[in-house]
């Protein structure tokens, strides 16, 4: 392929299955003769399931296209994501999901007209990935983030249900904290702090959000080439309960007993193993190896945009244990003791 010849083809990546089904079709043609009015030359795959996507995608960076354009939900975004990392090529975001997490982190418009301008204007950014190597040696790159334990065996119900229906989550929570009791969980940060904690649950985010209306990290960013770890220590089976109903109810845990942590290079091991999640796909267990992967996506997107914080009001007051004792070592505090609060 020349890429003189050629530098106005774009590839648009479809999963016809994500979001509105019924108005996929109209959408994809609105969108299509949207770009061709601005010159741009569309070449249409759908992919569908999502594990379509990955080899699409790779193709299309190999073939030699500078923008592939993602039509789907997280799911099929963070699948085109695998298939670019790493490469020059660009990607451009069509939000057509459900949640459409992924584009709210970085001010991409949800609308199809505004979408379709920002891809028009072609505005890069670069922003981070993160990488989970298993203890088989299996890579997986993530989006938005890697669980360990406990969010791992609810994840798959938090992404399905709504506010109505906590019981699930709270009844998966339940169902996890019989299996593994008082597991202990040791992490090394950057290769030097060194963590040792009773939990059910590790976060390392790259974004937000996850899920739906899940929060994860506040403060998490795709342009800071750090990871940001929560860590929920010695949580009762009630108060995983509740502390899910609460969050998947839109707000955070404001008291301070979740640790935050950030890091470039996380290594987690736990006994007894805890399953290990990237991105919502079942990747391991036991031991892992987690790293930012800083500008390792070049994305279409609005400049300088920074991810939402949540004010004060958001945040339900929950009340949890006294977290165990951490020992930690150089730079890495915790971000509640680090900044006073």
């Amino acid at each position: 392929m020349s890429k003189k010849k050629n530098s106005n083809r774009v590839k648009l990546i479809v999963n016809p299955g994500a979001g509105n089904v019924a108005a996929s079709a109209e959408n994809l043609k609105f969108v299509t003769a949207y770009l061709k009015t601005a010159g741009m030359k569309v070449d249409v795959a759908f992919a569908s399931p999502k594990k379509e996507a990955i080899p699409i995608a790779r193709r299309a960076a190999k073939a030699g296209y500078k923008t592939v354009l993602a039509m789907g939900g997280d799911g099929t975004i963070t699948a085109i994501i695998q298939g670019l990392a790493g490469s020059k090529t660009r990607l451009g975001v069509i939000p057509a999901g459900t949640e459409n997490n992924i584009a709210k982190s970085l001010g991409i418009p949800l609308e199809l007209t505004a979408a379709c301008d920002l891809i028009i204007t072609n505005k890069i950014i670069k922003i981070d990935l993160g990488q989970v190597k298993t203890r088989n040696g299996k890579k997986f790159i993530f989006t938005k983030n890697a669980t360990i334990g406990l969010s791992a065996a609810v994840y798959p119900a938090a992404n399905k249900i709504d506010n109505r229906q906590l019981t699930k989550i709270a009844s998966a929570a339940q169902t996890f904290s019989q299996k593994e009791t008082s597991p202990a969980v040791y992490l090394t940060l950057d290769g030097e702090s060194k963590i040792k904690v009773e939990t059910m649950l590790v976060m390392v985010s790259n974004t937000p959000e996850i899920g739906k209306k899940l929060p994860a990290a506040a403060s998490a960013s795709m342009q800071d080439g750090l990871l940001d770890i929560s860590v929920y220590p010695e949580f009762s089976k009630s108060e995983l309960m509740g502390y899910y109903a609460a969050v998947m109810d839109g707000g955070y845990s404001g008291d301070g007993k979740v640790q935050q942590y950030q890091a470039y290079k996380i290594n987690i091991k736990s006994s007894p193993k805890l399953r290990i999640m990237a991105d919502g796909v079942a990747i391991g267990k036991g031991t892992a190896a987690i790293k930012a992967l800083p500008g390792a996506l070049r994305i279409i997107a609005p400049q300088h945009k920074t991810p939402s914080q949540p004010s004060q009001n958001d945040i339900p007051q929950i009340k949890l244990p006294e977290p165990v004792e951490l020992v930690t070592a150089g730079n890495h505090q915790a971000k509640n003791e680090k900044h006073g609060k």
